[in-house]
């Protein structure tokens, strides 16, 4: 069985360099004359700055030409211009005059596979033989096998795909049959299909399903939905976005089979590290792992003597549904408590 140890270290086998920032002459020039660019305004002594310049750094390698990176202790009122307010703060230049701020995941192959579809229609038009290859063509895959006869169902998935543009890549074909839309989330080789769109929200819950991940990142932002979640959240906790994704990779596998029951997160421990001690989670530990179910309020945390791997974790969640691992007493940390159980 691989550890996170092992795909941490194939992961981060490369490095890259530091930001290369473009002055506001060339900035200027970059996003006129008909040239679109995603550009990352920064401040390099914020932590989410230095957050994202690995990530934005390995994306200028594949697309140097589109991504610029402003420093706004150099350039204040350029960045004030923008409405800049917190950092980073990305915003995409379509060459026409138009500025929308980029909402995704900050990794190079998300900021990459934005830009790639901002730049095309908001829907492609297929035929047969290129639905194969359209759908995968990136993480998220919106195909439509439209009927003429449904002219209401066109018009709402336009609408649809105007709305999602950022962060799906959207196909039509017409046919013969009956409609039907799927959706593919490539990331963790899903697939939804629907063919009763009756509902007036049918095409929406398509499109939430489908990029709600297997491992969701665990932020403020999204807590609540999370907390309110009715499952319990098995939380892995790792400083560094390959170590995450890292993880992902091996557990996605163990968060399918318990979809159901458990909420599989990721959390940043350089923006939400604090949250790692209501967790049993000794401070400043990492990576490191703990289950909470807030229903009961009760938390299992994950000794830090025992590698994380998919057999291990499996084991210790069936441990605590078999009633073998007692929760937390609140009053020390992973590492202080008693000794794993010898089956883990």
């Amino acid at each position: 069985m691989r550890t996170i140890e092992l795909l941490l270290s194939i992961l981060s086998a490369t490095t890259v360099a530091a930001w290369t920032h473009t002055n506001e002459d060339d900035f200027r020039r970059a996003i006129s004359g008909h040239n679109h660019a995603l550009v990352a305004f920064i401040e390099p002594s914020t932590a989410p700055s230095q957050a994202l310049e690995s990530e934005w750094t390995l994306a200028t390698e594949t697309g140097k030409k589109t991504l610029i990176s402003i420093d706004c202790t150099a350039a204040a009122s350029l960045c004030r211009e923008f409405g800049v307010i917190s950092y980073p703060a990305l915003r995409y230049f379509d060459g026409h005059g138009k500025m929308t701020s980029y909402r995704g995941p900050r990794r190079a192959s998300s900021m990459l596979s934005y830009i790639k579809r901002a730049v095309r229609p908001s829907i492609t038009v297929l035929n047969d033989k290129k639905v194969q290859a359209f759908q995968s063509s990136d993480d998220y895959v919106v195909v439509a096998q439209i009927n003429p006869q449904d002219e209401h169902i066109k018009t709402a998935y336009k609408t649809l795909a105007s709305q999602y543009q950022d962060r799906l890549s959207f196909g039509s074909a017409d046919t013969a049959s009956a409609t039907t839309v799927s959706c593919l989330n490539n990331r963790d080789s899903q697939q939804f299909t629907l063919s009763d769109l009756s509902a007036i929200d049918a095409l929406p819950k398509l499109i939430e399903s489908c990029l709600t991940p297997v491992i969701g990142e665990f932020t403020r932002a999204n807590e609540m939905k999370y907390l309110q979640s009715g499952k319990s959240l098995v939380f892995y906790f790792a400083p560094s976005p390959a170590d995450r994704d890292a993880y992902v990779d091996l557990m996605r596998s163990v968060a399918k089979m318990y979809k159901e029951y458990l909420e599989f997160v990721t959390v940043d421990t350089d923006e939400y590290g604090d949250l790692a001690a209501p967790l049993g989670l000794a401070p400043g530990k990492f990576p490191a792992l703990s289950v909470q179910n807030p229903m009961y309020g009760q938390v299992f945390p994950y000794s830090r003597q025992k590698k994380i791997t998919a057999e291990l974790v499996g084991g210790f969640l069936m441990d605590i549904v078999q009633g073998k691992v007692k929760p937390w007493d609140g009053t020390m940390s992973a590492d202080e408590s008693e000794s794993p159980h010898d089956e883990l």
